[in-house]
């Protein structure tokens, strides 16, 4: 099985090579992310465990840092190439995720959205807010965390820390919180550090 995995590994850096060295050559010269979006896109509608493969081989040569041990679904992608990823995490389908370092052993489920900060446009009256200077902030999410499905991240988030579906995350969640609800709040008590350090039959093993 191992060396399964390797040859499919091989075999997706290979394919995906020449879009990897294309975009690092255009941001060493014009030192910004050029074609990344685009490849970005382009990647995350290819179907089945090969798209998840060739997704991984393109991030592990353009993020900051991208482990070979992730799961990433149909339709999702990253937006910057400021962003880590560590071992076993697993990103459902069509999740879009700005900056971000996300801890080992998270998993995101489907449509999640991790923005690159609360604050990524001006809200000053007299000019057109979409012209105004951008700031980005590149969120941390943390160790063993999960995030259900079509929520929405604008702050960090603690390890082993779970927010509930549809949640709209504004202020920073201290490790092992419950949260929920829009804006996300505590729910229930803090979970017990000792019993989700861990989870060892998350489906990024098996891509």
């Amino acid at each position: 099985m191992k060396t399964f995995k390797w040859m499919i590994r091989t075999f997706a850096c290979i394919l995906i090579l020449p879009l990897g060295v294309i975009e690092l050559a255009a941001k060493r010269l014009l030192r910004r992310d050029v074609f990344f979006s685009a490849h970005a896109q382009f990647l995350g509608f290819i179907p089945g465990k090969l798209g998840s493969y060739l997704r991984v081989a393109y991030y592990r040569l353009t993020l900051d840092h991208c482990s070979k041990d992730v799961a990433i679904h149909f339709g999702s992608r990253f937006t910057h190439t400021t962003s880590s990823v560590e071992d076993r995490v697993y990103i459902g389908t069509g999740c879009v995720i700005g900056m971000a370092s996300i801890g080992s052993e998270t998993m995101l489920a489907d449509n999640v959205l991790v923005l690159s900060g609360s604050r990524q446009h001006g809200t000053e009256l007299g000019s057109a807010f979409q012209v105004q200077q951008q700031t980005f902030q590149r969120l941390n999410i943390g160790k063993n965390v999960w995030i259900g499905s079509a929520a929405v991240v604008m702050a960090d988030i603690g390890n082993n820390s779970i927010v509930g579906a549809g949640s709209v995350v504004t202020r920073p969640v201290s490790e092992g919180q419950k949260v929920a609800g829009n804006p996300a709040r505590q729910i229930g008590s803090p979970l017990a550090v000792s019993g989700c350090e861990s989870v060892p039959t998350l489906p990024a093993r098996d891509a």
